[in-house]
């Protein structure tokens, strides 16, 4: 099923020797999000909505949380946990402005406590159609533990998160609460 491919009719077809040509073609439609240093890209579906910064309760210092854990965001009557992946990356604390959006993602393991994260993002996110030939894999040695790995996609150069390490992470300092 992994070399089968999308023939115009919509069946799969795995019988013709091109599926490297349609890898080329698949559309990905993502979301290129501005942060502080760069940018991060994901795909619409995994974005829920973005907002204005606003509804959030930030931890004061005495918290002793991890410095990239801001505190949560009141969205939808759900408190969902607000952080910062330019913190993680190593910037230092953002501090909201007036171009300082969030993005809520949903989480991918179907942990119902932790169903959504929200990001702390800067300036409104452009649509990008991601596909095999505007896309090129950037190598880094240097991966923030946040990324999963660094793109370029039409001449812009972007991370992708680690969705599930941060959700383990964030997972991880809710526990120390308790």
């Amino acid at each position: 099923m992994a070399d089968s491919k999308q023939t115009s009719s919509g069946s799969n077809d795995s019988s013709s020797g091109d599926s490297g040509a349609n890898d080329l073609k698949t559309e990905v439609y993502s979301l290129m999000i501005p942060t502080i240093n760069s940018h991060i890209l994901l795909p619409n579906l995994s974005v829920a909505e973005i907002v204005p910064y606003s509804n959030v309760e930030l931890f004061d210092e005495s918290e002793n949380k991890a410095h990239w854990f801001l505190g949560h965001l009141l969205w939808r009557g759900m408190h969902i946990p607000l952080i910062s992946v330019d913190i993680i990356g190593g910037a230092k604390d953002p501090k909201a402005n007036k171009r300082s959006r969030i993005a809520i993602v949903h989480t991918l393991n179907g942990n119902p406590d932790t169903p959504y994260l929200s990001i702390v993002v800067q300036g409104i996110p452009r649509l990008s159609h991601v596909t095999g030939i505007n896309m090129r894999f950037v190598p880094s040695d240097d991966l923030a533990e946040s990324e999963k790995m660094q793109v370029e996609v039409d001449s812009v150069l972007a991370s992708i998160p680690d969705l599930d390490r941060l959700e383990e992470m964030v997972i991880d300092e809710l526990a120390t609460q308790e």
